[in-house]
C-alpha cells in the first residue's frame, strides 16, 4: 500500500518530470550551442574533408539542420578514430580544436548521460511497481 501512496505524492512526480526537463534543457543547450558557437566549430574544423563545406553553407539552413550540423561535430569529436581513418576528419583539427568549444561538448555529451541513466531508472521503477 506505501508503494501505491508515493507514486500518488508530489515526490514522484518531481521525479518523474526531471526526465522531461532535462530533455528540454538538453534540447535548449543545444540549440544555444548551435546559434552561438557552430560556425566556431565549423572553423576550427577546417581543415576536415567532411566539415570545411558547411560554413559556406551555415548562414543558408535552417534551426534541424544547425541541430544536425552540431550532432556531427559532437560525435566527431567524441569518437574522432573512425572519421580520421575514414578521412573525414584531420587529426591536425582535433588536436587544435578550442579547449573551451571542446568543454562544451563535454558537457552537452555528459548531459545527455544524466538524461539517459535517470529517464532509465524511472523507467525500471516505474515497471518494477506496476503490478
Amino acid at each position: 500500500m506505501t508503494g501505491q501512496q508515493f507514486w500518488h505524492s508530489w515526490l514522484a512526480f518531481i521525479l518523474l518530470l526531471c526526465p522531461l526537463l532535462l530533455a528540454v534543457t538538453n534540447l535548449s543547450f543545444s540549440y544555444y550551442l548551435s546559434r552561438r558557437y557552430l560556425k566556431e566549430m565549423l572553423e576550427a574544423l577546417r581543415r576536415s574533408q567532411h566539415f570545411y563545406r558547411w560554413t559556406d553553407s551555415l548562414p543558408h539552413e535552417g534551426r534541424f539542420t544547425h541541430f544536425l550540423m552540431l550532432a556531427a561535430v559532437r560525435g566527431s569529436m567524441l569518437w574522432p578514430g573512425p572519421a580520421v581513418r575514414r578521412g573525414f576528419l584531420s587529426s591536425e583539427d582535433i588536436g587544435n580544436f578550442p579547449s573551451h568549444l571542446q568543454r562544451l561538448l563535454t558537457i552537452r555529451n555528459w548531459m545527455d548521460v544524466v538524461l539517459l541513466v535517470w529517464g532509465s531508472i524511472m523507467y525500471a521503477l516505474l515497471k518494477l511497481t506496476k503490478h
